[in-house]
């Protein structure tokens, strides 16, 4: 996550292009979007080290405390247009620091920010199928929540989409 903060940084420019190209957004708004997403970025560096779980020995005579969190497996998120970049990286991050793998659906309105966000997860060297962009409108988001395989939807968007 250090390696893609960075790259988010470096390409700042690029993303917010993308966004004022597809979206209309202004270019300090675009830029604003980024920098809101790359702030989770920064926290998800710092995350691994919060989620090990823990231990308390003798909580009581003859007690102890075992806390494991452990990954969930397939999750996955779906987008609303209005932030390109700052609602995704509020997204994948998290789970793949917390040993996840992903499957992002952007907006079909506005997917090149995504696209290039996935770019970069390849830049860093992230493993082929840990990050995953799929494409599409409603059909694909009833395809991601029901299923079987995916264990948890992270969802931002209007009431009429959820």
């Amino acid at each position: 996550m250090f390696d893609l903060a960075a790259l988010i940084r470096r390409d700042t420019d690029i993303l917010a292009g993308l966004m004022t190209e597809e979206h209309g957004k202004t270019t300090p708004d675009a830029k604003g979007d980024v920098q809101r997403g790359l702030e989770v970025v920064e926290h998800a560096c710092g995350t691994s080290h919060i989620i090990t779980g823990e231990t308390i020995e003798n909580i009581s005579r003859g007690v102890d405390c075992y806390s494991f969190r452990t990954p969930l497996g397939v999750c996955a998120g779906i987008a609303a247009f209005n932030f390109p970049a700052m609602i995704p990286l509020w997204m994948f991050p998290l789970a793949i620091t917390c040993g996840n793998t992903y499957v992002l659906k952007p907006s079909e309105r506005v997917s090149g920010t995504v696209n290039h966000l996935a770019k970069l997860t390849q830049e860093i060297g992230l493993p082929k199928g840990v990050f995953n962009v799929v494409q599409g409108g409603f059909e694909t988001t009833q395809q991601i929540c029901k299923h079987k395989d995916i264990q948890a939807v992270s969802f931002v968007g209007g009431n009429q989409a959820g």
